[in-house]
């Protein structure tokens, strides 16, 4: 990455990491998204459950693999519906927030498993980058509404079978104190 962009995107994400951190997340900077993989298996408990949402960045066979180490609800298998409801269960859920504002609210569009780890796991994983922020809720919002052929898509393939989109708001990680560990990257992800 040119030397002078990645210095903008860092200054951009000190930013938005002060912000982060008065609003209670914990916050966790890497460069790229394979960093990102390897922090996210870094925070995961061989001893409690794991769950994975919908994300491109963490749907490959090598971070898969990975997962399967520990007590990965493996969705990608046989019976894959029965699998996604008793990971709604899961005490860790790893999520990909599509867009997060300027002022820290993340928002999360998937199926139920993503949208339900914002009610149910104990604690939380979302992967985020520098690219996905945003102005307000309104603007995010509006990315995800000229987006949604993408989201309908993707859904499709990960052969989620909800009508419409699932949109999920994080507002802060104060409510439960250090249960929401947010993974940013500086190299882009997603759309």
């Amino acid at each position: 990455m040119e030397e002078n962009l990645r210095w903008y995107k860092e200054k951009k994400l000190d930013r938005l990491c002060e912000v982060l951190l008065d609003k209670g997340y914990l916050i966790h900077r890497v460069f790229s998204v394979k960093n990102a993989q390897e922090k996210i298996l870094s925070l995961l408990n061989r001893e409690q459950t794991v769950a994975l949402g919908d994300s491109w960045e963490l749907m490959n066979d090598e971070f898969i693999s990975k997962l399967r180490e520990f007590k990965f609800y493996n969705r990608f298998g046989e019976d894959s519906e029965k699998v996604k409801r008793e990971s709604l269960l899961a005490e860790m859920a790893i999520i990909e927030g599509e867009f997060i504002t300027k002022d820290g609210q993340i928002l999360v569009v998937g199926d139920y498993n993503t949208s339900s780890a914002l009610f149910g796991a104990e604690n939380i994983i979302v992967l985020i980058s520098e690219n996905k922020i945003v102005k307000d809720l309104n603007s995010g919002f509006e990315k995800i509404a000229e987006h949604e052929k993408y989201y309908k898509m993707r859904a499709e393939k990960l052969q989620n079978k909800n009508d419409g989109l699932s949109i999920g708001i994080i507002e802060n990680g104060r409510k439960f104190s250090k249960r929401i560990s947010l993974v940013i990257t500086t190299e882009d992800t997603g759309i």
